[in-house]
């Protein structure tokens, strides 16, 4: 899947920091949090690789997948892992709780086409490419 965006990132922050000062985006994590956990996604020839960042996740953990059409919904829930209360945390950025997040695949699958492992707190989904099927269609004059 290609950037859809040609907005370098990276030197909008840098210009962001510069005006608003260093602290702005440690700000902005209170105003606008983190909605899911952060994934990677890339494709070889023969699958879409989606890498989902999971920390403390095990595999006793549930984690649901779901598809709607070349969508691919994840969702579950991160334990809090501290012996003290959450309003407690000093400073708070890693995701905890519930999470949901809606990932578009370009090609079309079905859930055979999906296997899952977990390696180091990371959910890893591959998603087989399913191979190209050529339709004929018969045109009858009436």
């Amino acid at each position: 899947m290609k950037n859809k965006t040609n907005i370098n990132w990276e030197a909008f922050s840098e210009n962001v920091e510069k005006v608003l000062g260093e602290d702005f985006w440690n700000e902005m994590q209170h105003v606008i949090p983190k909605r899911g956990p952060a994934y990677d996604y890339f494709e070889t020839e023969q699958e879409g690789v989606i890498l989902i960042d999971l920390p403390g996740f095990t595999t006793s953990d549930t984690v649901h997948l779901s598809q709607q059409g070349t969508r691919l919904i994840v969702k579950g829930e991160l334990k809090y892992p501290y012996p003290i209360p959450e309003k407690e945390l000093i400073h708070s950025e890693r995701l905890k709780g519930k999470f949901k997040r809606i990932i578009t695949v370009p090609f079309h699958f079905t859930s055979e086409n999906i296997q899952t492992s977990l390696q180091h707190g990371v959910l890893i989904i591959k998603i087989t490419k399913m191979a190209e099927e050529e339709i004929v269609v018969r045109i009858h004059d009436q």
